[in-house]
């Protein structure tokens, strides 16, 4: 999966992600609200994937990580919803030409 030069959240559109699949995915919305997150996390339809280091390296989350990651996220969110304004967490929404979706959490250290 290509990197990013800096996170999701910081670069000028359009905003685009290519998977080991070759699939393009373009960004659609930016800090999703934590609602959003909590739902698009929970829908095994919707492609999860971790940013690490800032956001700048994206791997593709597997199923069973799931349940582990909404926890992170929940408690250490730092976009609209959250409760942690120096959180570990913000998310984005990509989408392909197709209209499937790809929840991007950023993590930060």
């Amino acid at each position: 999966m290509q990197t990013f030069p800096v996170n999701p959240d910081r670069l000028d559109p359009p905003v685009r992600l290519t998977d080991d699949a070759d699939t393009t995915w373009q960004l659609g919305k930016k800090r999703l609200d934590l609602r959003a997150v909590r739902r698009l996390i929970k829908d095994p339809a919707v492609t999860v994937v971790l940013g690490e280091s800032g956001g700048t390296r994206p791997r593709l989350a597997a199923d069973g990580e799931r349940p582990r990651l909404w926890d992170g996220v929940r408690t250490g969110y730092r976009g609209p919803g959250g409760t942690a304004s120096g959180g570990r967490y913000l998310a984005h929404e990509f989408r392909t030409d197709g209209d499937r979706r790809l929840l991007y959490l950023e993590e930060h250290c």
